[in-house]
């Protein structure tokens, strides 16, 4: 997959929706999530140099779709992703 969607939480820590590698997925023992195939939602720490996988959120074959989606939508007005806080 040639695309990742991410956003920063702050100047150090980014929350991707991503592929991940086989590496990764056995190294944090994610055998629970039922296989290293698909889109994950990771969180990204560049100070601590961290890479967490929190959650599976798709198959590979609808992440793409899902991907996809977005850059459609992201190419035809300029949007930018942000985080929404909850009540």
């Amino acid at each position: 997959m040639d695309e990742d969607l991410s956003v920063a939480i702050d100047n150090h820590k980014t929350l991707w929706l991503t592929e991940i590698s086989r590496v990764t997925f056995e190294d944090q023992a994610l055998d629970d999530l039922g296989g290293d195939g698909g889109v994950f939602v990771v969180l990204e720490d560049s100070v601590e140099g961290t890479f967490e996988v929190l959650a599976k959120a798709t198959s590979i074959w609808s992440g793409e779709s899902l991907l996809n989606l977005f850059a459609k939508a992201l190419r035809k007005t300029p949007h930018h992703l942000r985080l929404v806080p909850q009540p």
